[in-house]
């Protein structure tokens, strides 16, 4: 795609982060714009935002519900007519030690992260592909879909598992013959999405254990160190102009504030060990355990 005029471009965690920086971004190229989140008060407040500069529905989503994401399809194609862009954006992240974090964490965790995306492709491709024009379909993942780091157990499971997904899409329209849906995958690195905010999403079953997690000394210092990386990592803004010029030049990959010396090196070492049998991770661990050390001794 390279033309979005009259498009309509659906994102899920469209209130706010990154998903309203896409959706301000579709919209500023000509998009309708449809914007799915489960907060009620920011999406009323993003769809006002939006509307005062464009056509745009939001729609109340809890993308973990498959009910909820086929609801969103058929409004915004009740809306519009038609979806050509779905943004698949909306994620968690909270730092939890595996065999501490309990079947719920697990189950809300994988419902946002990983179901969601399973969800909008049922509800959007075959619509995108009896529509015949052009179309793309974007997942959100990160670089934690890649890498795994201490503390990321259940964020990094699901973020590797919608990687796969999303490739799995694009090799099946390949091999299908589908030609009018493009597919990218996209892995930031630190940016300022708003994914170190769990407390605002959270079930209220979970937010004991969810709040839990910072008194753990190396889970607490991960999230403050990360909680500085985003503050001061890549602007929502830019990297959802990233995100389109890889949709216009048909790109599968994109790894916004991913892509510095030191981030691919840790990707590459992962990648190459795993296909050759070799654990890469000691070096690349250490050093960042470390730094959380040093942190955690200065509290």
């Amino acid at each position: 795609m390279r033309d979005f005029t009259d498009s309509v471009a659906v994102v899920t965690g469209g209130a706010g982060g990154l998903g309203l920086a896409l959706a301000r971004a579709a919209q500023a190229r000509g998009c309708r714009v449809v914007i799915g989140d489960i907060r009620d008060e920011a999406l009323a407040a993003a769809t006002a935002e939006l509307g005062a500069h464009g056509e745009v529905l939001g729609v109340r989503t809890d993308v973990s519900s498959e009910r909820d994401v086929e609801a969103l399809a058929a409004a915004a194609v009740a809306r519009f007519g038609k979806v050509n862009l779905l943004f698949n954006n909306a994620g968690v992240f909270a730092s939890s030690v595996t065999w501490e974090t309990s079947a719920q964490e697990y189950d809300w965790v994988i419902g946002v992260n990983q179901r969601s995306v399973c969800h909008g492709l049922r509800a959007f491709v075959p619509r995108m592909i009896a529509q015949r024009d052009d179309c793309h379909v974007v997942t959100i993942a990160s670089g934690a879909g890649i890498t795994v780091n201490p503390g990321f157990c259940s964020y990094s499971m699901t973020k590797h598992a919608v990687v796969a997904l999303t490739e799995a899409l694009w090799l099946d329209l390949r091999a299908q013959g589908v030609p009018n849906i493009g597919v990218t995958i996209v892995m930031p690195g630190m940016s300022r999405s708003g994914i170190m905010s769990p407390e605002k999403t959270t079930p209220p079953a979970l937010r004991d254990e969810i709040g839990r997690r910072m008194a753990n000394p190396v889970l607490g210092a991960l999230e403050r160190l990360m909680q500085a990386g985003v503050a001061e990592g890549l602007p929502a803004p830019e990297l959802a102009e990233q995100v389109f010029n890889a949709i216009e030049g048909d790109q599968l990959y994109v790894l916004p504030a991913f892509d510095d010396e030191a981030s691919r090196a840790f990707a590459m070492a992962v990648a190459a060990g795993r296909a050759a049998g070799v654990n890469a991770y000691p070096p690349f661990t250490d050093a960042f355990t470390g730094a959380l050390s040093e942190m955690s001794a200065q509290d």
